[in-house]
């Protein structure tokens, strides 16, 4: 935001030179930048545009900063009377939220000239250009308070009327410039007893624009709605020095405080008489106290300071002190805790003041996430499998009661929390094969119940052509061999195979279903997945002796389960068998027998294992099969 050094200068005569004041607001305040001649730039926050986004606001900081006794800023007061209705003219606001407090005041024998070189000059250095005395005396007050103003020629309003209000839809204005704009129920609007005259808070109309003949001008001060405003200025693109300021939520007081300066500047540029007064909020607000405690300060801050230096910091900022209480400015709406008021003191005593000090804190070893690594691995394993990976939004538009529903949904397709992948992993799938014969996707995605909420991995297969449901029970089974895991085996659900539980130790980590013919998909449970391969990625030493490999083959009924097989093998020597491996399955014409070929690992801890040993082993294992499986031993 552009400031005048020149009307600065004015305010603060002890000033040496334009770097001293940019210097004290970058190093206490704001961060500001040297402009062109006699303009400065300051970068106000969000929260104080109400107090700094004028003249008056940037003056004060500086003489706190700079401890100046002898200042020029203007001292604005006004008396609240008791309300009364003005005889000239008449005030309705149909919606005080969107407009909470409104001002209006009437001034006589204006005379409309142009206005002093030395206001021209000031408004010059904000980037305002002069029209005539009124028109700039108005823009001038609002540079000196940050309030906006606006003059309507009193004589031009339909039945001396001021109406605050919604506009009707396609109702049209046209603005000093001659710009026409056609606006919507959703614009609020300053209108007389026959149509609009300005855009609240952004823009007048050519309609009652003060010219040389005005002789009688109604001033307006309001305060308007931040949200309103903001969305009404980039629905219009129209962009303004008072659409940017109501834009941040000004305070309301400082509506008055704008038309008591202007009340006086008027008087003593224009010669105009002030009369009739009407305010829709007359009541003054009320100052917030907080309790101050100078040991908490200390403490919370790092410093020693005493009491008296941080009651007098908060007295040049304007905060009152009575004892511990702290009266906070009503334009202040920055400050909303005791760490608001130590922040005040902490900056204008100065942050490069402060001794640094290491902080004491507790100090803890991180905790390792192993899922982010898990995840790698396993989107890895797919994408060289020949899978791409999906990202699906966790909203589904429709849901049994057994779904997760939201009370704010953005859409009706998006009502509901997803309670599985398979429903998106699908609509992609059916999107994908209008362009392709054959798909392969997975996602690695947050599910959620009534409950809890859970991470899956889905993978889906879809085909025009051939049925790839025992070429995805591969694609799971390659997953879990990359890793690391042997001990899971498939359970068929139906007779017809078309579900299919996934075991890992014994635990239910999903179920594989062929959909139909041409789509095949599986899910599987993300976290007790990760827990199980947690367990088998534990750390061994690396084997001193070598081991010794044996392969079998053998015939058994097709009722026979892999799995079974290999956890009876593995107790036939717990000691020295140290893995086995499915190598082959294979089912032929022979629908009676399955053959089966299984790579036996062998290896003791404390030598190296000879033929003998092994041989009597392998016998073993040969009476196992034969007695508990009824195998047949190719």
């Amino acid at each position: 935001m552009k400031f005048s050094y020149t009307l600065l200068k004015q305010y603060l005569p002890e000033l040496k030179n334009k770097q001293q004041l940019i210097d004290a607001l970058n190093m206490h305040a704001f961060e500001t930048e040297d402009a062109d001649g006699k303009t400065i730039d300051v970068f106000l926050p969000p929260n104080r545009y109400s107090d700094a986004a004028s003249h008056i606001g940037i003056a004060r900081e500086i003489a706190a900063i700079l401890k100046h006794r002898r200042t020029n800023i203007p001292n604005i007061s006004y008396r609240l009377t008791k309300q009364r209705i003005p005889q000239a003219f008449k005030v309705l606001v149909e919606d005080k939220k969107l407009c909470p407090r409104y001002c209006a005041q009437l001034f006589e024998n204006v005379r409309v000239k142009q206005s002093p070189v030395w206001m021209q000059k000031i408004l010059k250095e904000n980037g305002l250009r002069s029209v005539n005395n009124v028109v700039d005396v108005i823009n001038y007050v609002m540079l000196e308070t940050g309030q906006p103003l606006h003059a309507f020629d009193a004589d031009k309003l339909t039945d001396s009327r001021i109406v605050v209000r919604s506009a009707e839809r396609r109702e049209k204005i046209t603005s000093i410039e001659g710009i026409e704009y056609v606006l919507t129920p959703e614009t609020l609007i300053i209108a007389d007893g026959k149509q609009p005259i300005a855009i609240a808070g952004i823009k007048g109309g050519t309609d009652t624009e003060v010219t040389k003949n005005t002789k009688r001008i109604l001033v307006e001060a309001a305060n308007f709605d931040g949200v309103s405003i903001y969305k009404t200025a980039k629905r219009l693109h129209l962009d303004t020095d008072a659409s940017q300021r109501f834009s941040h939520n000004m305070h309301p007081e400082l509506a008055r405080i704008g038309l008591a300066r202007a009340a006086v500047v008027l008087q003593d540029v224009v010669g105009a008489h002030p009369s009739e007064l009407y305010d829709t909020a007359p009541k003054k607000s009320v100052m917030r106290t907080f309790s101050f405690d100078i040991n908490w300060f200390n403490s919370f801050i790092g410093t020693n300071m005493r009491a008296r230096d941080a009651y007098a910091s908060l007295r040049r900022l304007g905060f009152g002190v009575n004892g511990n209480k702290i009266s906070i400015p009503l334009l202040r709406q920055d400050i909303e805790t005791q760490e608001d008021l130590a922040e005040e003191i902490a900056r204008l005593s100065g942050y490069n003041e402060l001794v640094s000090q290491p902080p004491i804190v507790h100090l803890s070893p991180p905790e390792h996430d192993n899922w982010f690594p898990f995840r790698r691995m396993v989107r890895d394993i797919l994408s060289g499998l020949g899978f791409d990976e999906v990202y699906n939004t966790s909203f589904v538009g429709s849901g049994d009661t057994s779904l997760v529903e939201l009370a704010n949904p953005i859409s009706e397709e998006k009502r509901y929390l997803r309670g599985n992948l398979a429903y998106s992993l699908l609509e992609n799938i059916r999107e994908n094969l209008k362009y392709y014969d054959e798909v392969r996707l997975f996602e690695v995605g947050h599910v959620f119940s009534k409950k809890e909420e859970y991470r899956m991995l889905g993978i889906a297969i879809g085909t025009t052509q051939n049925d790839y449901f025992f070429e995805l029970k591969g694609v799971v089974t390659s997953l879990l061999q990359g890793l690391g895991l042997t001990d899971f085996d498939f359970m068929v659900q139906e007779d017809d195979g078309a579900a299919v539980t996934v075991r890992v130790d014994g635990k239910h980590i999903g179920e594989l279903r062929r959909l139909d013919d041409r789509r095949s998909i599986v899910e599987l449970h993300m976290d007790v997945l990760r827990e199980v391969v947690s367990g088998e990625l534990s750390y061994e030493p690396f084997p001193k002796y070598p081991a010794v490999m044996r392969d079998i083959s053998f015939l058994v009924p097709p009722q026979a389960r892999i799995g079974d097989i290999v956890q009876a093998m593995q107790l036939v020597n717990e000691h020295l068998i140290q893995d086995i491996d499915l190598v082959d399955e294979y089912t032929g014409a022979d629908a009676d027998r399955q053959s089966i070929t299984v790579r036996i690992r062998f290896r003791a801890d404390d030598h190296t294992l000879n033929t003998a040993e092994v041989d009597v082993e392998m016998e073993r294992v040969v009476v196992l099969l034969q007695n508990s499986f009824g195998a047949e031993i190719r």
